[in-house]
């Protein structure tokens, strides 16, 4: 094995950081424990066996900070140790991580034990692992049994049948642990204990489900519809089909809404496990509830899945059931409700085809493009791929102009700067026709408007247009309105300029580049602001290769490596070196 390449930036020797690791101070030792790779390079493999990892045990009593930084380290540590045939020596610092009082640190050493087991010998190692498995289990510290409820299954398929007894019990008892906690995450990992092999002990895991589907947190029932959908999945002879299509029906009409929103998170998963007679059977009626919910992110979650309801119903159902909750949904009175319901309705239309899609979509699509809330009229053009591969975009374009053309001068710039990618759709979609002169004269505005994040959208947009529409409409279309930008009293106007050049120049021809784009940045290179100089040498290093004429990029590149600026200089002789 090639060994890792590791370079010190510490400034530090790594004696130095060795002893900062026991330092007073939390910043040093927080700094030797992020560079442990450093420590590790420097002593070599077996010495960072036998002497660091040792040492490192000691330190397990430290602040969360360090240890979150130790178990991050620590991750991605093999190649300092050895290799996976020394994954072993990882195990005992990471088990002591599975003590830590932050659970992102306990969730983070479980995920890099489950790696780790990945790599070793299961049988020959499987004492190893039930010592491991007892001590997490038996530690006087009840966080334990949840990082163990995720190990167990990594390596419970490749256990004997006694060690699966074991585990089985473990898992029977975390079901019933008197901490919410305990319980909690045998809820969360129970999906992958059934995917592990555990499947095969049917009744256990019936057990363990009916257990914690009648628990009293909900927290807890939240996500037992994982481990159902897992366990119809595995259940290919539907041995306990009815029993696991009862857990289903329970949780999908459970008292808390958080169940019922998680269930509805996850429909595409039950419709898929069920398939669509047994779903339009047992839950289509349950969705169309969700959808009417008093709750409102109840309703925001079902709106969002429209795409999986229309699947599983016939076309007559969906124009009876589902179009009048969606014409009613769209007049909803939180915004978040119509922004997600703009984000999937349309994907009706692939199931009503275009006749229904006119007369049914089209009529919501006109009223939210009109809403009141930027978001909605956002969420609603960025999934407009699912009714214009019905409909059509052409038929779409008179509606939409007026509105895109409001939502670019749109207050919030995250709404200005999201509308630029709609125009790129757009362009791509219909063509040249759909850039009329409004729609052109938004694109400059928004090259020069007052946030960066706008006017750097605007310059990809521009971009995808010119390699979409090709060099030659470019340069008779739009490059002379944005040229003219160059002669803004606002330095960061004609820097976008630049920025733009760089973006398209081996996009333009090289005829342009010669006759238009040089003679302006030779303009630009005599520019008071330090800024455009050297952005005008990079725009010069982009154009270079297109150019055949290069005398007069040189004379101007040798002008700038005079410069007074060293960013200016810097960059002219990065140019000139590119030659």
């Amino acid at each position: 094995m090639s060994k890792k390449v590791v370079e010190n930036k510490t400034g530090l020797a790594f004696n130095q950081l060795i002893d900062d690791l026991k330092n007073e101070d939390i910043r040093k030792r927080l700094n030797s424990v992020q560079n442990l790779h450093v420590i590790a390079n420097a002593l070599g493999p077996e010495r960072t066996r036998l002497e660091l990892i040792p040492f490192l045990n000691e330190l397990m009593d430290d602040e969360d900070e360090i240890l979150a930084a130790l178990v991050e380290s620590l991750s991605n540590f093999l190649d300092f140790i050895g290799g996976n045939q020394h994954a072993v020596i990882l195990f005992s610092p990471m088990e002591a991580l599975c003590k830590a009082d932050e659970s992102s640190v306990r969730d983070k050493a479980a995920q890099s034990l489950k790696k780790l087991i990945q790599l070793i010998d299961v049988k020959k190692n499987e004492e190893m692992l039930i010592n491991l498995s007892k001590r997490l289990n038996e530690s006087g510290y009840y966080l334990t049994k949840g990082p163990l409820s995720a190990i167990i299954p990594s390596f419970y398929e490749k256990s004997s049948p006694q060690f699966q007894q074991e585990m089985n019990n473990y898992y029977l008892k975390f079901a019933q642990d008197d901490v919410p906690y305990v319980r909690k995450q045998a809820s969360i990992n129970l999906k992958d204990f059934v995917k592990s092999g555990a499947g095969k002990n049917e009744q256990v895991v019936i057990q363990i489900i009916n257990t914690l589907i009648k628990d009293e947190q909900d927290l807890v029932r939240l996500y037992i519809v994982d481990a159902v959908v897992a366990f119809i999945i595995k259940d290919t002879d539907k041995k306990y089909y009815s029993q696991l299509l009862q857990f289903l029906q329970a949780l999908s009409t459970d008292v808390s809404w958080r169940i019922k929103y998680y269930f509805c998170e996850k429909l595409a998963d039950v419709s898929k496990a069920i398939g669509k007679s047994e779903f339009k059977k047992n839950f289509t009626k349950i969705y169309l509830g969700f959808l009417d919910d008093a709750e409102p992110e109840l309703r925001a979650i079902a709106a969002s899945k429209l795409d999986v309801a229309g699947f599983n119903m016939e076309q007559d159902e969906i124009i009876r059931d589902l179009i009048p909750i969606v014409k009613k949904l769209s007049s909803d009175p939180q915004n978040y409700v119509r922004t997600s319901l703009s984000s999937s309705f349309m994907g009706l239309s692939q199931f009503l085809g275009k006749k229904n899609t006119t007369e049914l979509i089209l009529p919501v699509f006109v009223q939210l493009l009109s809403d009141t809330d930027s978001d909605v009229r956002i969420s609603l053009f960025k999934s407009l791929n699912q009714i214009t591969s019905v409909l059509g975009i052409e038929s779409l374009s008179q509606q939409i102009v007026p509105a895109l053309t409001e939502l670019a001068q749109d207050k919030n710039w995250r709404i200005r700067s999201s509308s630029i990618e709609i125009i790129s759709f757009f362009a791509k979609e219909i063509g040249q026709e759909f850039l009329n002169d409004k729609i052109l004269k938004i694109l400059m505005e928004w090259l020069s408007d007052k946030v960066f994040g706008v006017r750097e959208a605007a310059v990809q947009c521009v971009k995808v247009l010119v390699q979409y529409l090709g060099s030659s409409w470019a340069e008779k279309n739009i490059m002379s309105k944005i040229l003219n930008i160059v002669n803004s009293p606002n330095y960061l106007h004609r820097e976008t300029v630049l920025f733009l050049i760089i973006q398209i120049a081996k996009t333009l021809s090289p005829e342009y580049l010669s006759k238009t784009i040089v003679p302006l940045l030779t303009t630009l290179s005599k520019d008071p602001v330090a800024n455009i100089r050297f952005n005008v040498s990079k725009a010069f290093k982009a154009i270079l290769p297109f150019v055949k004429e290069k005398e007069q990029l040189k004379t101007v590149l040798n002008t700038l490596c005079e410069d007074s600026d060293s960013d200016v200089k810097f960059y002219a002789k990065q140019a000139i070196d590119s030659m």
